[in-house]
């Protein structure tokens, strides 16, 4: 029996082909990531990113967006705002019977309270004007993925893969593995995320055949972590994200721990030595529009 052709076969490329999105995440968190992400898509090596639209920064984001609407661009759903006195708010309610406000009033601090306070109904309201005000704002959406992970959750799941079919576009989706569940806390539902992922492959929907996420932490030399990372991407389509930001007094004073590396990110993705290395290791550099158009032309 004839193998279905996979997504980046659909897109004209060969199975063999190394295709990698280059994702920048976090894109509306502060001035210095949207200053930062936007200079590393003008770099032409990230190939697109996603904007937490709750966020404080996300009306700048999109003014950056405008000067060259082309950027590929998606929404980070949240349900989480990690920081200790940087807090953002839910889009869709102030009400504390959804669920989704701890004691002050904002997104959960970690995956887990979300996941055990925000009812269901409350999660799809919330993520889906998530995306209707980045559209409303001018964003040719082209994707949705998830901040800290919360809405790939077997609880959230569904909702997020019924938005993707509702507004027509690509959810950042990898396939899975027993051992990758289990290493990621999803035992007792392993099961069910297999059956579903299984059923989501089977039915066309595109899915990553790798991801490189834990890219988070400082490094004596960030952009060699980055060379090696991808020269040893294999065949098939990857999806390999990164937290862009500039270091500042304004990154120092969110969250110090993280400030450095992220402002480590950045400058590894507007290095030559990058660029080199995508071309010495023949990597297809794709972003998230070219699915979602060959989604829509061929629904």
């Amino acid at each position: 029996m004839k193998n279905t052709p996979s997504i980046i076969q659909k897109l004209g490329f060969n199975a063999d082909d190394k295709v990698v999105i280059l994702h920048i995440d976090d894109i509306g968190s502060s001035h210095s990531s949207n200053v930062a992400s936007f200079e590393c898509l003008d770099y032409r090596i990230a190939s697109c990113g996603s904007i937490i639209v709750p966020a404080p920064w996300f009306l700048e984001a999109v003014a950056f967006y405008k000067k060259f609407p082309k950027y590929d661009m998606g929404v980070h759903l949240t349900l989480t705002c990690e920081y200790n006195l940087y807090r953002w708010r839910a889009l869709s309610s102030v009400d504390p019977c959804t669920g989704l406000l701890d004691s002050e009033g904002c997104l959960w601090r970690t995956t887990e309270e979300a996941i055990t306070n925000v009812t269901t109904i409350a999660a799809e309201t919330e993520l889906r004007k998530q995306i209707q005000t980045a559209l409303d704002n001018g964003i040719d959406v082209t994707h949705i993925d998830t901040h800290m992970g919360t809405v790939m959750d077997p609880k959230f799941l569904p909702i997020y893969l019924k938005l993707a079919r509702e507004f027509k576009i690509p959810a950042f989706l990898p396939k899975v593995t027993r051992p990758l569940l289990l290493e990621r806390g999803f035992g007792k539902s392993a099961d069910f995320v297999l059956e579903m992922f299984q059923k989501l492959e089977t039915s066309g929907v595109p899915m990553l055949d790798h991801i490189i996420i834990d890219t988070g932490g400082g490094y004596e030399d960030k952009t060699a972590y980055y060379y090696k990372l991808i020269s040893e991407i294999e065949a098939g389509l990857t999806h390999l994200l990164f937290h862009a930001a500039k270091i500042s007094p304004e990154l120092c004073a969110i969250d110090a721990d993280s400030a450095e590396w992220r402002n480590q990110d950045y400058e590894a993705f507007i290095n030559p030595r990058l660029k080199e290395c995508i071309k010495d290791n023949d990597i297809k550099i794709i972003g998230y529009r070219e699915i979602r158009d060959y989604l829509r032309t061929n629904d």
